[in-house]
């Protein structure tokens, strides 16, 4: 037996999960959930055939072995599915997951958890009355360079936050053109919901900070979403910063800072032969050792292991609310060309 929030749940040997959604991103996870003994894939379902037949080529061992749903309903109501993962559109997310704790699964949600503050507020309560392991997918959280920044900064380390900068550059608007990413009604916005949705959620998630008020600029360049973002945020806690979301970059490319009244840390991506991703400095410049920073783990092996009872959910429902709450707030910021309070 185990405890989930609370309540005692008998602990399966295997885990049978069923994937909701067999697109990009479920290759991702089949791949992680293969290589974890006590994790086996029971069911699938999408409303593209294409797509479960493209699932079935890539993924020999599963020809045969799972059920083949017509509905995410019909997959919610087998026995043999103890756990699903939710990988389709963005804006099919929140009813699914309100489906899945409905009918007593476990759930693991890709970002963005969902595309509305209300929506996020309504799942956040079915999930604590569920007594049901629920996580996103934000791999961020079990990446060692991340989980050391959040370490160091909410022990004290870097002093009180006063700065955090974070910029995203990706080439979405040509790769993601005439997807669904790229529409209201399965994307839910765009850019910044999209792959800018783990910036959001990854400074919020190391500092502990939350988002006061935010003053954002958002070009669509002639798209219906958002491509490119310019955000500057004032937090709860009075630290300042800046989220530059940019979808039409020719490169990807990832910086995040964060200054404080000790000492700062700058994430990038590894430009020298050492491969480290991650700087410390402490209040006078001086560089701080950080050791070498281990491979971490992955979200399909924290849900696996949250619902054995072995480890706690790294990547809660509630961090969800806070990366939505700042995204609508951008958004209506943006349309109305002044600053808007977040929450």
């Amino acid at each position: 037996m185990t405890r989930i929030n609370g309540r005692r749940h008998k602990v399966p040997q295997k885990v049978r999960i069923g994937l909701i959604g067999c697109g990009g991103m479920a290759n991702a996870h089949i791949r992680q959930l293969q290589a974890i003994p006590e994790a086996q894939i029971t069911a699938i379902t999408d409303p593209s055939e294409a797509a479960i037949k493209r699932t079935l080529e890539r993924w020999p061992a599963l020809r045969g072995k799972v059920a083949n749903c017509p509905t995410h309903e019909d997959l919610l109501a087998r026995a043999d599915v103890d756990a699903v993962q939710i990988h389709s559109p963005h804006t099919l997310h929140f009813q699914q997951a309100m489906d899945a704790l409905a009918a007593g699964k476990h759930v693991l949600i890709e970002k963005p958890m969902v595309c509305r503050t209300d929506h996020a507020r309504a799942l956040i309560e079915r999930w604590k009355a569920s007594g049901k392991v629920a996580l996103i997918s934000y791999q961020r959280h079990l990446q060692e360079e991340f989980r050391y920044a959040r370490e160091v900064i909410q022990s004290g380390g870097l002093g009180q936050v006063q700065y955090i900068a974070a910029l995203q550059a990706q080439d979405w608007l040509r790769l993601a053109r005439a997807t669904w990413r790229q529409t209201q009604e399965l994307g839910g916005g765009g850019q910044i919901t999209d792959s800018g949705s783990h910036l959001i959620d990854i400074i919020l998630w190391v500092t502990g900070e939350r988002a006061a008020e935010v003053h954002a600029y958002q070009d669509c360049l002639g798209t219906p979403v958002d491509i490119n973002t310019a955000a500057a945020i004032k937090f709860q806690s009075g630290a300042l910063g800046t989220i530059s979301v940019i979808g039409n970059a020719p490169s990807w490319w990832e910086d995040i800072t964060f200054i404080g009244s000790e000492g700062a840390i700058y994430i990038r991506p590894p430009v020298t032969d050492s491969g480290q991703p991650l700087h410390r400095f402490d209040a006078v410049g001086k560089p701080v050792e950080v050791g070498v920073l281990g491979k971490g783990s992955n979200p399909d092996r924290n849900f696996i292991d949250a619902i054995l009872g072995r480890g706690e959910v790294q990547a809660p429902l509630t961090c969800g609310l806070a990366v939505i709450e700042l995204t609508e707030a951008a958004w209506r910021s943006a349309e109305s060309g002044k600053p808007e309070k977040v929450g």
